[in-house]
């Protein structure tokens, strides 16, 4: 049979059918009572949903307790490894720029002697005023000798030649304080 074998009333009751038809809510419950009876579909089981059992929760919360520790632990490890090797370059710099002090300080102190003992020939001329002066400068250099003395033997405890420069400058002062009263002592 063909369209142009149909009446115009039944080519319109044709199409006035339904193109399609809705199954019902009983076709899934029909359906899946078969596959169980076939044994396809397990009796407990549903579909789309995860089954949370307390074995598996246990093992997740482990999972998250040990992916948070690791993490830590790998951050504290990273950190501390940048730390230190900041520290160390803190220190390597500060030594550098200590010791570079301590060569300026050491030229300016030398430079000072050098004018220091400019004026005591100068001052031979001049008179006794300029020659106190001078003899306060040459007590307050040794005094910085024997500071820088004392730095050193805390730094280098065996360095030989700051122990003898002590030694010297103790039995110089001790000689001094019994041969001259009146000396003046600066420290600063």
């Amino acid at each position: 049979m063909q369209d142009d074998d149909l009446t115009r009333e039944e080519r319109e009751a044709l199409d006035a059918l339904p193109r399609e038809r809705d199954p019902g809510p009983l076709l899934e419950e029909r359906t899946v009572r078969a596959l169980r009876a076939s044994g396809l579909l397990g009796r407990g089981e549903r579909i789309g949903r995860p089954v949370f059992s307390p074995a598996w929760a246990s093992a997740a919360a482990a999972a998250a307790i040990a992916l948070f520790v690791s993490g830590f632990t790998v951050g504290h490890w990273i950190q501390a490894r940048h730390t230190e090797k900041l520290l160390v370059s803190l220190h390597e710099r500060d030594a550098a720029q200590t010791a570079a002090l301590v060569q300026r300080t050491g030229s300016a102190y030398v430079a000072a002697l050098a004018a220091l003992a400019d004026a005591a020939d100068s001052s031979r001329v001049r008179g006794r005023a300029a020659g106190r002066d001078v003899t306060q400068g040459r007590e307050v250099a040794v005094n910085i000798l024997h500071a820088a003395a004392n730095q050193l033997v805390r730094i280098a405890p065996e360095e030989p030649l700051a122990a003898r420069i002590l030694q010297g400058l103790d039995r110089a002062a001790g000689r001094d304080s019994v041969a001259g009263a009146d000396q003046q002592v600066i420290w600063f």
